[in-house]
């Protein structure tokens, strides 16, 4: 067996990998938790907003800890997006003069649902400073009070978190855990909070997105996105696009979720979005997914082979740095995120799911099949490159 002309990209593919593990170690320390006790010295009243559709499971243990903030000065307005089980009932069984609950218009054309019930949230919305979540998200009583604190010592204009993510099943253990991964391993959060201009060097989570009333509504809010099915980073990316103040914080000790229960429950949320991730181009997609799916078995088969071949050369020592190092970011992204230890064994599975998931959401948007709690999602118009 040649092993040099069959094992050419040994080096490449270590060096490539040895770059994403000094981003991961950078973001182990660039990700920053708010520090105890860190209180805001000027305390605007906070809107917080939930949209919420069909969400009986979980609706009353996210309000309730909402309104259980220690934030002095907050409301907290919920849209009941024509939901067809009991959430209308649950949130009118919750008695809080912190609460309101507005009831969601028709979805107009041209408008993904989510974004439709943020977009009036906002026009309902009395705060000088937005905070948008998830209505599976339980935060802890002084997650509101330390995000804003930190907002305000950072002179932040919007501010993403990442939390933690629930995940007792194995299929939300080989899909979940990407996200997380792809922040630490590829996102260089120093480069991405200094370089404000860069709509590249960007990354959010819609279950935490803050916001100044005038930052969000200089971007357009989301009228301005409206039929994006990854609206988290499309407004991130105007944030950017506009040259303001974006922040990412690690708040996975003050704000929980369990995104989605189990595996096909994660393949429908994921195939929805994963393909606008890429601003719905083709070529670089597909060249992501498949990139992704080399340097994950590359080395894992070329160790396989030079063992069984009794060829331990410099090739085999560079396809086993290269596993060491996969692995060594996968510790970090489990550690950092508050993941199972069993992700890290876990990550060639994981890799191969997250590349399916996004060639099967390329082929339903390009078909535009994309749906989400019983709604089609907008058409887009699809670029090769």
């Amino acid at each position: 067996m040649n092993t040099d002309n069959f094992f050419f990209d040994s080096y490449r593919i270590l060096i490539f990998v040895a770059v994403q593990f000094l981003i991961a170690l950078s973001n182990w320390f660039l990700l920053r938790r708010p520090k105890k006790g860190n209180n805001p010295s000027f305390r605007p009243k906070v809107s917080i907003l939930v949209p919420a559709r069909n969400e009986e499971k979980t609706i009353a243990a996210c309000v309730k800890a909402l309104i259980g903030q220690d934030y002095p000065d907050f409301e907290v307005v919920v849209l009941d997006d024509r939901s067809e089980d009991r959430t209308k009932e649950i949130l009118a069984g919750i008695g809080s003069k912190r609460l309101r609950v507005v009831a969601g218009r028709e979805v107009p054309e041209g408008w993904t649902g989510k974004n439709w019930a943020c977009y009036q949230l906002a026009q309902n919305a009395l705060g000088e400073i937005f905070l948008f979540t998830d209505a599976d998200t339980v935060f802890e009583k002084e997650a509101l009070s330390s995000a804003v604190g930190m907002m305000q010592e950072r002179g932040a204009d919007m501010l993403t978190a990442v939390v933690r993510n629930l995940l007792p099943s194995f299929g939300e253990q080989i899909t979940v855990p990407f996200l997380f991964w792809s922040i630490m391993a590829i996102l260089p959060v120093g480069i991405a909070q200094i370089w404000r201009g860069s709509k590249a060097f960007v990354a959010a989570n819609g279950k935490f997105l803050l916001f100044s009333r005038n930052a969000y509504e200089r971007i357009g809010g989301h009228r301005a996105v409206r039929s994006e099915a990854a609206e988290d980073l499309a407004l991130s990316r105007l944030i950017k696009g506009a040259r303001m103040n974006w922040l990412l914080i690690d708040l996975t000790e003050l704000v929980s979720t369990r995104m989605y229960h189990g595996f096909f429950s994660a393949w429908r949320g994921f195939s929805k979005n994963f393909f606008a991730i890429f601003d719905y181009r083709v070529l670089p997609a597909l060249f992501v997914w498949f990139w992704m799916l080399l340097i994950t078995y590359h080395p894992l088969v070329t160790v396989a082979l030079l063992i069984a071949n009794g060829q331990l050369n410099a090739h085999f020592l560079a396809a086993a740095a290269t596993v060491m190092l996969s692995l060594l970011i996968w510790v970090i992204t489990a550690l950092k995120a508050r993941l199972p230890k069993t992700v890290v064994f876990l990550y060639p599975l994981t890799m191969t799911v997250a590349a399916a998931i996004g060639i099967y959401s390329l082929f339903l948007t390009v078909f535009g099949r994309t749906a989400w709690k019983g709604r089609r999602l907008p058409r887009h118009r699809i670029r090769i490159v």
